[in-house]
């Protein structure tokens, strides 16, 4: 070659530098679920990002239009920038600066609006006083939530009572609180050993005791007396009237609030409830040097208010448990009776038809009209293949009247010689010592009357217990 100066030179071929073509690239979504058993604290969600399309492995290329199969590699290859081996630090250094220069893409958002507001908490006091007041109870056990608005809110204890007993469930007393009483009434756990299975409240003493810590925390009235005495030996039974009682009966029976009536009831107290007293009166007249008969019939006064109050409560609970259990008691009876007219509807009307005779004799029928629900489809399609079967075993052995005169066949435990005997009256005995005395006892028992042998029976009695010169009921003179 010549240049502009017409000197000659040679120059060597040398690579073309071309600007480096723009990479093409796409999104990849993680729409896949994560295969495999992985522990759910361990899987995570593979963020969406950019990656160049030629580096997706296993993507399909796209044919192009009039052009076989391998030009579909030379056309998605020709993408690449060529360079020779003396540029590639320029093509690897540009290619970093586009992968550097992408951002991570967020994924993306959930297809539904956040939640901007709860529902408010009026709204929730009226579907909580709607509620059983049981189910409160689980709940504010159970859900913290719940357990902050329910301590919060002690009126709705009260409406809830009031919406699912009505009036005649009877108000509580100034020293409980509503959720208190809905505790006791459906709480279940003894309140001292924390026996689970304990549901007996003592209205009397406001608490819920299995029957041995009972046992272990009242003392009799005799020995209520005793412990009513201060450091000086001071007397203070007249207290006894400002102690919360209740009745035992001679087994040791909780009977009810008291205090007992009757000799054949004893009273008893609450040992705390007695020295508790006793820590008060003390503490009165500690407080109050100068105590006179004034003030001490008042203080007296108020724990008697008290004590009444719940003596009154107490009687009107158990009044009201025991209606409760009568009228569930009725309503057991009653839905046994519809079952028990329902399966004999259905039974009648099957083919062949099965009568209550029969059904009578069915184990699966005496089990089925025992539960105290209501009779529906399900209980009846449960029954039917049991009573079908068990009916069919009962024709095979001759039906009820086969059946009923194999059961009133001799036992194996009966006496042979006592078979077809006539039933004997029964002959009230009679002293042997006697019998010169009783001028009926001569006869036969066998030939006596009923009347004759209860007559001797009692000549007997009063001979053994009156002495000589006394006449018995018939006038005979012993």
């Amino acid at each position: 070659m010549v240049n502009a100066k017409h000197v000659a030179f040679k120059v060597n071929q040398q690579t073309p530098n071309y600007p480096t073509a723009p990479e093409a690239y796409g999104t990849v979504l993680n729409c896949r679920k994560p295969g495999g058993k992985k522990i759910l604290g361990e899987q995570r969600e593979v963020r969406s990002h950019h990656v160049p399309l030629i580096n997706v492995p296993g993507s399909r290329k796209r044919k192009w239009g009039g052009q076989e199969k391998g030009n579909d590699t030379d056309r998605s290859t020709s993408l690449i920038t060529w360079t020779e081996p003396n540029a590639t630090t320029t093509a690897t250094t540009s290619q970093e600066q586009e992968l550097s220069s992408q951002k991570w893409q967020l994924k993306p958002t959930k297809l539904r609006k956040p939640l901007t507001k709860g529902v408010d908490l009026d709204c929730w006091f009226t579907i909580l006083s709607f509620s059983d007041p049981a189910q409160l109870l689980e709940m504010r056990s159970k859900v913290v939530s719940c357990y902050r608005f329910l301590r919060n809110n002690p009126m709705l204890w009260k409406h809830s009572r009031s919406y699912y007993y009505g009036d005649d469930m009877p108000d509580p007393p100034s020293e409980l609180t509503e959720f208190q009483y809905a505790h006791l009434r459906h709480g279940h756990g003894c309140m001292s050993c924390s026996t689970p299975n304990t549901r007996k409240t003592y209205w009397a003493f406001l608490r819920r005791w299995c029957k041995n810590c009972l046992q272990e925390k009242v003392v009799k009235e005799q020995d209520a007396i005793v412990l009513l005495k201060d450091a000086n030996r001071e007397n203070f039974s007249f207290l006894l009237k400002c102690l919360p009682s209740g009745v035992f009966d001679s087994w040791c029976n909780f009977v009810g609030a008291g205090p007992a009536k009757t000799h054949s009831v004893k009273t008893v107290y609450l040992l705390s409830d007695v020295k508790k007293l006793v820590a008060d009166l003390v503490l009165e007249k500690e407080q109050n040097p100068f105590l006179g008969h004034d003030e001490m019939r008042a203080w007296m006064e108020k724990k008697v208010e008290l004590i009444e109050e719940r003596r009154s409560f107490a009687r009107k609970m158990e009044q009201w448990e025991d209606a409760t259990r009568s009228t569930k008691s009725f309503d057991y009876q009653a839905r046994k009776s519809a079952r028990k007219a329902y399966f004999e509807s259905k039974a009648s009307k099957l083919n062949p038809p099965i009568s209550l005779r029969e059904m009578e004799f069915c184990p699966s029928y005496r089990r089925a009209i025992t539960i105290p629900k209501e009779p529906s489809n399900a209980s009846w399609l449960q029954l039917k293949p049991k009573l079908e079967k068990e009916a069919a075993d009962l024709a095979a052995q001759g039906g009820p009247s086969g059946l009923q005169s194999s059961t009133s066949s001799t036992p194996e435990t009966m006496t042979p010689d006592r078979i077809g005997q006539a039933h004997q009256p029964f002959v009230y005995p009679v002293h042997s010592f006697m019998s010169a005395n009783l001028p009926l006892n001569s006869y036969p028992p066998s030939s006596l009357a009923p009347d004759d042998n209860l007559r001797v029976y009692q000549a007997s009695m009063y001979a053994l217990i009156r002495p000589p010169g006394f006449l018995s009921p018939h006038g005979n003179l012993f």
